[in-house]
């Protein structure tokens, strides 16, 4: 049975300061969050969308469907990095700044799956948008190990784990 709190159940327990490992499986599981969320209303509005209509687009449509499908990923998953670039490790604020961009990241599949929904009785053109959404979500995935490590801490820095929290260099270091 699907829970939603059994996707969200680590987010709770996450902590201001969490390891990599622990703040990529929390981006893992909130990507897959966000991307159910924009999923669901695909499905609802596409594929009837693309099963009761009845055109046959030609070659012209199929590109510009398609390049319309990989800017619109290219953008989404441009800004979520941007969003990422400001983490800092160890901080409330980096941990937040990287569970955003994760769902931020969730809606780069999201234009190309409701476009090859509303296309889906054209195979070639379902086929080629589909194959525009697994590399958006390729994509959006490779992204979460990134951010985890600028956001997240080693294990071994963990001030609950008998590590020694990550300090600011001195001013009399710097000069």
């Amino acid at each position: 049975m699907f829970s939603a709190a059994r996707l969200t159940g680590p987010l709770a327990h996450l902590g201001d300061a969490p390891s990599r490992s622990r703040l990529l499986s929390a981006l893992r599981r909130i990507y897959l969050l966000g991307l159910l969320a924009l999923m669901l209303p695909g499905l609802l509005i596409g594929l009837p969308l693309g099963l009761f209509s009845s055109p046959q687009p030609g070659v012209a449509v199929l590109l510009g469907l398609s390049l319309a499908a990989l800017l619109c990923a290219a953008l989404a998953l441009t800004l979520a990095h941007r969003k990422a670039r400001a983490a800092t490790a160890g901080t409330r604020e980096g941990r937040d700044l990287a569970l955003q961009a994760a769902i931020q990241a969730a809606s780069a599949p999201a234009a190309p799956l409701l476009m090859a929904l509303a296309m889906f009785r054209t195979p070639l053109t379902a086929a080629t948008l589909l194959a525009l959404t697994l590399l958006a979500l390729g994509a959006g995935w490779a992204s979460l190990h990134l951010w985890a490590s600028r956001a997240g801490l080693p294990e071994q820095a963990r001030p609950d784990r008998g590590g020694a929290a990550p300090t600011q260099p001195s001013r009399a270091e710097n000069t």
